[in-house]
């Protein structure tokens, strides 16, 4: 009997192992990312600066990009982050379990005319097994700029469960 039981226990620490290994990979399960970011058309309003994004769900992990432009999508030669440019970009991180919904956009400041006026971000996580695609969109309107108000080169827009639909 002492041997079933022993056997019983191993078949059981092997099965709780096996569910604990399964419940990890699903949680660092990895999906793609699609951004849209508009510059606004007014005067000076583009930037040289180097751009970076992190946005998270109200629970799970953070995507952080810490060079967007690098995800970039438009053609060679593109000068991201223009006046008027609507810029896409797309790259894979872990999926969240969630909408898409806090953000901070950073610039670096660097560059010719590092000021830069946004007009927007917009977030997809795409579809991935079980999980739906899921978008947010958070209106920026605001210099990233130490010499325009409000003098400061981060934006955070937070907006769990405030989806809004895609221009």
């Amino acid at each position: 009997m002492k041997l079933t039981m022993k056997k019983l226990s191993l078949a059981l620490a092997s099965y709780l192992i096996l569910f604990l290994a399964a419940a990890a990979t699903a949680t660092t399960a990895r999906c793609t990312f699609e951004i849209v970011v508009k510059t606004d058309g007014r005067r000076n309003a583009g930037t040289d600066a180097r751009v970076s994004l992190q946005v998270r769900a109200a629970r799970g992990p953070t995507l952080t990009v810490t060079n967007l432009e690098s995800w970039g999508q438009m053609a060679a030669g593109h000068d991201y982050f223009e006046k008027g440019n609507l810029d896409r970009f797309k790259g894979a991180g872990d999926c969240m379990p969630s909408e898409p919904c806090n953000m901070v956009l950073t610039s670096d400041g660097s560059g010719n005319k590092p000021g830069w006026y946004v007009s927007y971000v917009m977030v997809t996580q795409l579809g991935q097994g079980s999980l739906p695609s899921m978008t947010h969109r958070w209106a920026v309107d605001q210099w990233l700029a130490v010499d325009e108000p409000p003098h400061m080169l981060t934006a955070e827009r937070r907006g769990c469960g405030i989806g809004t639909a895609a221009p």
